[in-house]
């Protein structure tokens, strides 16, 4: 099943290359629509709409980018920050795989992927040929995205 949704996300990066923009999400606009969401303690200071990864060392949420680890990437977890942690030891919520989120940006059937700047959104057609793949939002509309998650350790950019 993995493969089948892996080559699925795959197939969509392709296709929706040339559509991508980069992604602007204001903090003031993030909101839940539905779906799962659960309490985390910030590793850092981040703000609402960061794309987080969970550092199985400590279980904190730490903003995640594509061109570090592969943890870093997500491949433990990814969400999206509901509201901004201050300080490291904050407590906020965070959007899971399966919510959809308002974020005031977007472009329906864009699927978006942690950036190189830590906690940012990119469509894939900014990745570069040394990123980690992992999709984590797809674009439902101008302002929402459909929260998402398939890591694969082998994935190159198309």
């Amino acid at each position: 099943m993995k493969r089948i949704l892996f080559g699925v996300v795959a197939a969509l990066l392709c296709a929706t290359q040339a559509l991508a923009v980069a992604l602007t999400v204001t903090p003031a606009n993030v909101s839940l629509d539905s779906g799962p969401v659960e309490g985390v303690i910030a590793g850092e200071a981040f703000s609402a709409g960061a794309i987080l990864y969970y550092k199985a060392s400590d279980g904190r949420g730490y903003k995640a980018q594509c061109d570090g680890t592969a943890a870093e990437a997500g491949a433990d977890g990814l969400g999206m920050a509901l509201g901004t942690a201050d300080a490291a030891g904050a407590r906020v919520s965070v959007a899971r795989p399966g919510a959809i989120v308002s974020i005031g940006a977007g472009t329906a059937g864009v699927i978006y992927l942690p950036g190189r700047t830590a906690g940012s959104l990119i469509p894939s057609a900014d990745l570069a040929s040394t990123d980690k793949v992992t999709p984590a939002a797809l674009g439902i509309g101008s302002s929402k995205v459909l929260l998402i998650r398939d890591y694969h350790a082998g994935a190159v950019v198309p």
